[in-house]
């Protein structure tokens, strides 16, 4: 249950758990207060545990802990110990007298008296007891296993029970410190440990924290380091150093040899120098304690593991088990199933492969079949992968596994989408971006079906592909390509092999190795990616030294499609850019960079990229681009000028993305002697916008320049005023604090982006409607969350004055009203049914004339309500009012709020009851009130 906050004035809690004046009234509530006291004390329990993990937070994080916080668990414990005490003596209060017919008044006349005394101080306790959640890594607090590690019924076979009780005893083992499992790639090493994980924390022993991390090759310590301070939610930036940050580290994980650790390393291919990660080793350790895994059992050795286990296959029974499971029901077939058994038993058990190659025989031609079991003559590989890359029906989805075999590891999909478009993928279906989108979607879908790919599962955003599949698809020349793929050490490659590369993905580049890179020349490069840390983002942490950007030399580069250059800092973009005449894609993310007018030479650009870099202007010869169909300026902080007419020429542009970034648009007014810089009005030309991301600071800007053609947006996040307000990421976003020009909610494209808005955030309405639904002239049909501040023109959220209500609020899932002064209802009149049928979380502050949320006739559409906090609301007498007189209401139906875990009711000074309570049906208020 979420944390229950109750913090009502006295007058209030008077009313909620009224206090008996007489002596006879604890006798008569004296049931009542055992059932509160009861529950009450589960809270505390609840509470203290919190506060507790906080505690060891604070000690983790090597932060100094508050007295207060300690007394506070000292004191919780002994209130928590009394309470107990009470409920135990509650059977000797049910001994009667009088042979059995009445209670002992004596004893019950007490314990009412003192559970009364008792459910106060719980109430104040856990009121008191406000703090953060647990860190990720603490046992009994992580809620991010990953789903799909199931839940081990289909990982632990038969075969594999024994590895899997081996290593829980080996970990309950004080003796031994490292424990390494060990096997080829795909054989379900990664699966072993998630299983493993998962039963620890299930059972909350016998490990404190644990810690999770995939170990690149080679190892990146930056991010074995985030991964550890993730499980511990210690903020390392202030430590830019590795040895700074392994310091943090070392110290934390030492702090208290009493709390024990274990530390899970996934994917080793060398030793790992783990003192210069942070973790401690030998008698310095303490409780720290290791999980490794590796293809390679003398890496595990290097590491000084006490005891390894051998992963091998699955057994010919459980690898036709796994096979059948995917094929299904085309096993029915005798032939097939005797062709099914001979390919199984060519796949070495490895569940990878298994899948794979099920997946892609799964829709074949019996002719197919027979061809597959020939083909995998002998376990290889490569022969494994190349079957189900030749299945694959689209040339599309077969490109995209190259990239993925490029990227590699984790991939978000906007980087693959912007990818084959520059390379020219998508192109027969249409060149709009968002045609692409959906064509990438598809493709995607077969290779995650074919188990080439694995998708984010909740988090659409993202794919993985195995390294087993990139180390193939890397080397191995595919779909008659006679070309190479360079995404990490490849050595010495001769000149022969730079004459073939087609592709380089490179991250921590320095100097040396970039001068290196350009004396290959590469004339056959298409993709080129390099960066300055392997996540892609932050400020640069290497700086060139003077002249690195002629180090930069992209002369013999003439087939260059694709330039991605990531945290790196290049003053002037070199000359050698002016050349590359096919260049599709430039990313220049988190970049150092200043001078950019050299890319206006190129004309065939699509996709432009400053995300998160130093530029401050964006120059006129930028408006050349006439083909740009994305610009991405997002986080620019530094962007103070775009010079005027730029955007007004970049017709064909598709996707515009500004957040957090340039905002000092001119008005028309304003003559070039007192600024100089893009106008909205520009903005008019790009009639084939689907995405766009602006802020507005001024809205009169808007009775200037007329309509904007933003009736074709897809996403958005537009903020107009300056607002800040709550963020909804992956959301259609809409801020507007328009300042008295409410009027301009009236345009066509304000009304067009309104009906497709997710969240709204609306502040300062003075003049408008008075009822908050008809702001939308279609009644906000996709709006899921919605906030309105500071605006005394609204009297109703909704009303029954129109037929709007019909698709008004219908998926609204929270509500967040503040300082509405003249806000006299939620709901005007009878409303439709499924108007606020799905609201989960209701926020009320400063209403002040506002006297009940809701009317009991209202109640049954607010099952799904599990938040309620109403603040400062002097006119609230009740959260629920009753008005059977005005509807009927039946007897025996019963009104409740299943769902509701968390009631904030503050500073409410003439509220009297939650619900003033009704003759006709029963109310089931809150699962923890008894009223």
């Amino acid at each position: 249950m979420a944390d229950i906050v109750l913090s009502v004035p006295s007058k209030v809690a008077e009313c909620i758990v009224a206090p008996v004046r007489h002596g006879c009234g604890y006798v008569i509530s004296y049931n009542s207060y055992v059932r509160q006291l009861n529950d009450e004390v589960e809270k505390l329990g609840e509470k203290r545990g919190w506060v507790q993990r906080s505690i060891d937070e604070a000690r983790n994080n090597m932060n100094p802990i508050e007295a207060d916080l300690e007394r506070w668990v000292k004191v919780a414990e002994t209130v928590a110990n009394k309470a107990r005490n009470m409920l135990e003596h509650d059977r000797r209060a049910k001994k009667t007298c009088f042979c059995g017919w009445l209670p002992n008044p004596k004893a019950v006349y007490c314990l009412g008296r003192e559970a009364r005394r008792t459910i106060e101080d719980i109430r104040e306790l856990v009121a008191q007891g406000q703090f953060e959640n647990p860190p990720p890594g603490l046992v009994g607090g992580a809620l991010d296993l990953n789903p799909s590690a199931g839940d081990g019924d289909d990982t632990i076979t038969d075969s594999r029970a024994s590895i899997f009780q081996g290593i829980m005893e080996a970990l309950d083992d004080e003796k031994l410190k490292v424990i390494g499992v060990y096997g080829l790639g795909g054989v379900g090493k990664t699966t072993l440990l998630k299983e493993v994980e998962k039963k620890l924390r299930k059972e909350g022993r016998p490990f404190h924290t644990i810690v999770k991390a995939r170990v690149s090759h080679p190892p990146d310590l930056k991010e074995i380091q985030d991964h550890i301070a993730y499980a511990f939610n210690l903020n390392l930036e202030d430590k830019p150093s590795l040895e700074g940050r392994g310091d943090c580290l070392f110290q934390k994980i030492q702090s208290d040899p009493t709390k024990k650790v274990l530390i899970i390393l996934d994917d080793l291919w060398e030793k790992l120098d783990l003192r210069a990660v942070g973790i401690p080793l030998g008698d310095e350790s303490r409780g720290c304690k290791f999980l490794l895994a590796s293809r390679i059992s003398d890496v595990l050795e290097q590491m000084h593991a006490d005891r390894t286990f051998l992963l091998n296959g699955l057994t010919n029974d459980e690898a036709f088990r796994l096979f059948e499971k995917t094929v299904g029901y085309r096993l029915k077939d005798k032939e097939l199933k005797q062709i099914a058994s001979i390919i199984v038993k060519k796949l070495a058990g490895l569940p990878l492969l298994i899948n794979s190659v099920a997946s892609t025989l799964k829709y074949s031609s019996m002719t197919e079949w027979r061809n597959a079991s020939i083909k995998i003559d002998h376990f290889s590989i490569d022969t494994i992968v190349k079957l189900s890359y030749d299945h694959l029906k689209s040339e599309d989805a077969k490109s995209l596994l190259l990239l993925c075999g490029l990227i590699n590891g984790t991939i978000q999909v906007e980087t693959l989408l912007v990818l084959g478009i520059s390379l020219g993928l998508f192109e027969e279906f249409n060149n709009m971006m968002e045609h692409s989108r959906d064509r990438l979607n598809v493709a995607l879908n077969e290779l995650c079906s074919a188990n080439l790919l694995l998708d984010g599962g909740d988090d659409k955003d993202y794919v993985t592909i195995h390294d087993l599949y990139k180390a193939v698809v890397v080397v191995t020349p595919f779909g008659g390509q006679n070309s190479l793929m360079m995404n990490g050490n490849c050595g010495r490659w001769s000149k022969e092999m730079h004459e073939k590369c087609w592709a380089i993905c490179l991250d921590n580049v320095d100097s040396d190795r970039l001068v290196e890179l350009m004396h290959c020349g590469f004339p056959k490069l298409k993709i080129l990616m390099l960066s300055q840390s392997k996540e892609w983002y932050g400020r640069p942490t290497h700086r060139h030294e003077e002249g690195d950007c002629c180090r930069l030399d992209l002369t013999l580069m003439k087939e260059l499609r694709v330039l991605c250059l990531r945290s790196m800092h290049i003053t002037s973009l070199p000359s050698s850019m002016g050349i590359l005449e096919n260049l599709r894609m430039s990313y220049l993310d988190n970049c150092h960079v200043e001078d950019v007018a050299i890319l206006g030479k190129l004309k065939a650009l699509l996709i432009l990229s400053f995300a998160g870099s130093t530029i401050s202007r964006l120059p006129k010869e930028i408006g050349e681009l006439t083909n740009l169909r994305l610009l991405n300026l997002s986080n620019c902080k530094e962007l103070q000028i775009i010079e005027p007419g730029v955007l007004e020429r970049l017709i064909n542009l598709e996707e515009l993305h500004m957040k957090g970034s340039f905002d000092q648009w001119m008005g028309n007014d304003e003559t070039s002697s007192k600024s100089y810089n893009a106008s909205l009005a520009e903005l008019k030309s790009l009639t084939k916008l689907t995405t766009l991301e602006i802020s507005i600071p001024d809205p009169a800007i808007f009775f200037e320049d007329g309509d904007l053609p933003f009736g074709n947006l897809i996403r958005f996040w537009i903020n107009i005023g300056n607002v800040g307000g709550r963020e909804y990421e992956g959301l259609r976003n809409m801020k507007l604090k328009l300042g008295g020009c409410d009027s301009i909610l009236s345009k066509e494209w304000v009304q067009t982006t309104l009906q497709k808005t997710q969240y709204l955030h609306l502040d300062g309405l003075r003049e408008l409607e008075k009822n908050a639904h008809e702001l939308c002239s279609q009644g906000f049909p996709q709006l899921k969350h919605l906030d309105i501040q500071n605006s005394p023109s609204i009297k109703y959220i909704a009303s029954s004055s129109t037929d709007l209500l019909l698709t008004a609020f219908t998926i609204l899932e929270s509500l967040f009203l503040d300082n509405l002064i003249n806000l006299e209802k939620i709901c005007n009149g009878l409303i439709a049914q499924k108007c606020f049928s799905q609201l989960k979380v209701m926020c009320i502050k400063k209403c002040h004339i506002l006297k009940n949320m809701w009317f009991l006739s209202e109640m049954q559409r607010l099952v799904h309500l599990e938040e309620i906090q109403v603040h400062e609301c002097d006119s609230m007498q009740a959260i629920i009012a009753d008005d059977v007189g005005k509807v009927e209401i039946v007897a025996d139906d019963m009104v409740e709020l299943p769902n509701v875990c968390c009631l904030d009711l503050r500073e409410l000074p003439n509220m009297t009851s939650f619900c003033t309570g009704a003759k006709g049906a029963p109310i089931e208020y809150l699962n923890f009130f008894d009223l």
